[in-house]
């Protein structure tokens, strides 16, 4: 507690070794977050797994999501792409397992816009051979900014790290952090982030976004958790504070008015056989990427066809993960459309049901309830093509 006290007590007075900077530093980056429009970009996270195996660490899992991120009104939303709204502050609810958020824009805030942040210069020095200005930072644990999550319980922590500005402009260049003593009952022993910053235009302007991020955390057991986050396609839009992608209004004509869509209810357990009319393939696609597919048999109900064969069905991709030896695949299906009709398949467990290995060669069907996964051996196939799962 001593040592703390003391360390706490040199960066307040080191702070003032360069104050007329840091001012300029934080003005330049409130400034920047002032001025920042509702937007949104793409995020692209490639998560990985590596336990320590006989005192070496061993990829034993990797996995790619790809989701739409949202700064709106000062707050971070997200959403899968393609979906209808960008609506979920808690990205613990969409993605399993260890992840992060902030890193689009609160970040940077919660450091230069909170008064207890203390800041201490380093010195000037060459960054990715660029030349920039490095500060060093702390925020206590009683700013109450940074919570860790875990399944074993919730913290607010303390985090200390670096910042790199441009000289020139004191545009933000790089920040680190790294969270100060997790408590033990969270199942970790270190966290660390680092975001790469760039300018980016939205709209008519140019603004100083986040261009990557990295964030590894350490299990108490030695399991290194790595998340690896890039922002793509960012563009502003002016909208809800609830983002919603709807058509643009037109006004029906005798020849393009459409009758009522008719909705149909299916029964809680039913199996459908469908072609995957969208190539999912290791290297280019990533869980939360919408697939479709069309039936190659109706859906019977009491004896009758409710769904026709041909009908189209949408969904995206759940999971696409190596764990081992195994690719694993999963969809999730939420609709089934044809000439009029529309059925619903939100909120269904939707898995595979199979009978035989290789599984790659097999016609597949999809099972709405279950929750087997779609196998893959690494030896045969890492994709699964258009005529992938026909017979």
């Amino acid at each position: 507690m001593q040592l703390r006290t003391t360390v706490l007590a040199g960066f307040a007075v080191l702070a003032q070794a360069q104050p007329e900077q840091i001012a300029k530093i934080k003005n330049t980056v409130e400034e920047n977050l002032d001025r920042l429009p509702n937007y949104t970009c793409t995020e692209t996270i490639q998560r990985s797994e590596r336990p320590k195996i006989d005192g070496q660490p061993k990829l034993m899992m990797a996995e790619t999501i790809r989701m739409e991120v949202a700064f709106v009104d000062g707050r971070e939303l997200f959403g899968w792409p393609g979906a209808a709204k960008i609506d979920e502050a808690d990205i613990g609810k969409m993605i399993d397992g260890s992840i992060g958020n902030g890193y689009f824009a609160l970040f940077s805030q919660n450091i230069f816009s909170n008064p207890s942040a203390m800041f201490q210069y380093v010195s000037a020095e060459q960054l990715d051979g660029k030349p920039a200005v490095r500060y060093d930072y702390r925020v206590p644990q009683s700013s109450d900014v940074y919570l860790i999550k875990t399944d074993s319980g919730e913290a607010w922590v303390g985090f200390h790290g670096s910042i790199w500005v441009n000289p020139a402009t004191l545009d933000l260049i790089r920040i680190t952090a790294a969270v100060d003593d997790p408590p033990a009952v969270l199942g970790f022993s270190s966290a660390t982030s680092l975001l790469d910053f760039e300018r980016k235009s939205i709209g008519s302007s140019t603004f100083v976004l986040p261009r990557g991020a990295d964030l590894i955390v350490v299990d108490t057991d030695a399991t290194e958790r790595r998340n690896h986050l890039s922002f793509a396609s960012c563009h502003q839009f002016v909208g809800e504070s609830v983002l919603k992608f709807d058509a643009p209004a037109t006004e029906p004509t005798a020849a393009s008015a459409k009758a009522p869509v008719a909705v149909i209810t299916l029964p809680n357990d039913f199996t459908v056989d469908f072609n995957l009319d969208t190539p999912v393939d290791w290297g280019t696609s990533a869980g939360g990427d919408p697939v479709h597919g069309t039936l190659r048999d109706g859906v019977q109900v009491n004896g009758g066809i409710v769904v026709p064969k041909g009908a189209g069905l949408s969904g995206r991709i759940a999971h696409l993960a190596m764990r081992g030896d195994l690719y694993y695949v999963e969809f999730t299906l939420t609709s089934l459309d044809f000439e009029g009709s529309h059925a619903d398949l939100n909120g269904r467990r939707n898995g595979v049901s199979v009978k035989d290995l290789p599984l790659i060669y097999q016609s597949t069907k999809f099972k709405l309830t279950s929750g087997a996964r779609l196998m893959l051996h690494s030896r045969l196939l890492k994709s699964v093509h258009n005529d992938s799962i026909r017979p």
